[in-house]
């Protein structure tokens, strides 16, 4: 049997509703899918199962780091699609994204968009902590130097992207050791990221794939105590692990001086 182009793992916990608006056309042609539950209280596995996934069901709930090397471990597909449950994933554009895998050594992410169209700023420059904290309360200061949109008919090279819709080589997931499951939740996408482009391997947010993202972020609605926990663990492991990115980000830095490169250099440049 062939195997599929493309292997796409979701992390399900209490998903149910996501799942029934996001996944309710089927599972595209050629596209192996691969649900890992968390251990939730509702019928998410379930539903998944009955839109044609493969299920994985945990005993507990492991995190969105670990529960995803979960399904990347049973995968079959070239490349992997790891895609939140409440992202719309359709047929062609994930075609164009096992077309671009071929061609080149990437991390890959579609533009997300909102139902209305809208583009939400799923790529992101280099995360200083100064600019995580802009981008906490609103500020301009965050959308003019730290988030990233790419149009309809560009790619934009990026510092890291949200975990939302991240694509990559299957062999170049496991040459990068995974997601780093000492992460529960929050930051595992940055330092994903990051510990490609240190590997020489960059980040692309594709314009010409736009899969609507209902971004269900519980830190994104409000006050949750137990959501800003999770925030504040994460951060201070990635930061420790990090340290440069808790300076200003200082023109002669190694960090801001790679990031202006990076900025400056056209699509077909970076193509591996």
């Amino acid at each position: 049997m062939t195997s599929p182009d493309l292997t796409c793992v979701t992390v399900t916990f209490n998903s149910v509703h996501d799942l029934e608006l996001c996944w309710s056309g089927g599972v595209p042609e050629n596209i192996e899918w691969i649900v890992v539950d968390n251990a939730s209280r509702d019928e998410s596995a379930k539903v998944a199962a009955k839109l044609g996934a493969r299920v994985v069901r945990l005993p507990r709930n492991v995190g969105f780091s670990a529960a995803n090397n979960v399904g990347a471990s049973l995968a079959s597909g070239r490349h992997l699609m790891f895609v939140n449950p409440d992202v719309q994933v359709d047929a062609a554009g994930a075609r164009w994204i096992a077309e671009q895998l071929d061609r080149r050594d990437v991390l890959i992410a579609p533009q997300l968009v909102n139902e209305d169209g809208s583009s939400q700023e799923n790529g992101r420059m280099s995360p200083f902590a100064w600019r995580k904290l802009a981008h906490f309360f609103g500020s301009g200061s965050s959308e003019r130097s730290y988030e990233v949109v790419a149009s309809r008919d560009e790619e934009r090279p990026v510092v890291w992207v949200i975990g939302a819709a991240v694509g990559m080589r299957a062999r170049t997931f496991e040459s990068l050791g995974g997601w780093d499951s000492s992460f529960f939740v929050y930051y595992e996408d940055s330092d994903l990221c990051l510990r490609a482009r240190q590997a020489g391997i960059p980040t692309i947010l594709d314009g010409r794939v736009r899969w609507v993202h209902r971004w269900a972020r519980a830190t994104r609605k409000g006050f949750s105590l137990a959501s800003w926990k999770f925030e504040v663990a994460s951060g201070t492991r990635f930061y420790s692990r990090y340290p440069s990115l808790l300076l200003p980000p200082i023109r002669w830095t190694s960090w801001r001086r790679a990031e202006i490169a990076m900025s400056q250099v056209a699509p077909a440049e970076i193509h591996r």
